[in-house]
């Protein structure tokens, strides 16, 4: 434990080297492991400057525009960019969602090291002094609520009177009271993970078919050669078979040789009718006997 604040207390963790901030409203208890030694540390000495911050919402402020991790564990354990935090509410920018947070829900937050911080970036979001303000703009749209677990909702949000929200999917008519909304953000977190499968499907497919168009260049280089030394060795199956009628035409009397003559002829013409004449393997001669 490195700090003790009015409404929050600082622990450093050595397995993550990091900095965890807790809102004292939520700490259910504190053991003490009194056979571990170390030695004293304070805010300075882990790289956080934050020990002028007497209040969690001041603490957060200091932060603003950092990513971070909101809570350590659980359905609302969330990462993104901070954007704001107000009196009562953080706005968290994540996957292109503008998420608000309900800042009494917030166990902890933690600096999320693995991403550096850029630079302001021009993301609308809406500003208003209480949380409640937030829940009536979204009146009539269709919403989110709480990130995860069993009271995890969305529907369209409208408005009962005396205090209370009502959600509307389908069938369904939930009564809310905005203390236990956590959080919410415009839309339907499944259609943010279709939108996320769409584009993992697009890439997979852009892939293949860039697989595919290499493919088929390398398949096709091959049939060339493949018909280049087919077409080469019945060019040379052609000669020899010449040279041998040559030698047999020579060789007969000159009846016989016409007789020859019209059988290879018409061979010729079975040969040059056939679909694919390329593909005849061997061509039997007969030489005539007398």
């Amino acid at each position: 434990m490195l700090d003790v604040k009015t409404d929050y207390l600082a622990l450093y963790l050595f397995e993550s080297n990091n900095v965890v901030y807790y809102q004292l409203k939520h700490i259910k208890s504190i053991t003490e492991n009194s056979k571990t030694n170390f030695k004293p540390l304070r805010l300075e000495d882990v790289g956080q400057n934050a020990s002028k911050s007497d209040s969690f919402r001041h603490l957060m402020k200091l932060f603003q525009y950092e990513y971070l991790q909101i809570n350590q564990g659980g359905p609302e354990a969330m990462s993104g960019k901070l954007l704001d935090v107000t009196n009562h509410y953080a706005v968290l920018y994540k996957d292109d969602q503008v998420i608000y947070i309900n800042l009494e829900h917030i166990k902890s937050f933690s600096l999320n090291k693995s991403k550096n911080a850029e630079e302001k970036e021009t993301v609308r979001y809406l500003k208003v002094k209480t949380f409640d303000e937030i829940l009536n703009y979204f009146i009539h749209k269709w919403v989110s609520i709480n990130l995860g677990g069993p009271e995890a909702l969305e529907g369209v949000l409208s408005y009962s009177g005396n205090g209370t929200f009502i959600l509307i999917n389908k069938e369904e008519v939930i009564r809310i009271q905005p203390f236990h909304v956590r959080s919410i953000f415009e839309g339907s977190r499944d259609q943010k993970k279709n939108e996320n499968k769409q584009t993992e499907k697009k890439d997979r497919s852009d892939r293949d078919k860039r697989t595919s168009t290499e493919k088929d260049s390398k398949s096709g280089q091959s049939t060339y050669e493949i018909e280049h030394k087919n077409t080469y060795s019945h060019s040379e199956r052609h000669v020899r078979t010449d040279d041998l009628d040559r030698r047999t035409k020579r060789s007969m009397p000159d009846d016989r040789r016409r007789a020859s003559n019209a059988y290879i002829e018409r061979a010729e013409i079975q040969l040059q009718s056939m679909p694919h004449p390329e593909k005849v393997v061997k061509t039997v001669h007969y030489r005539w006997k007398g």
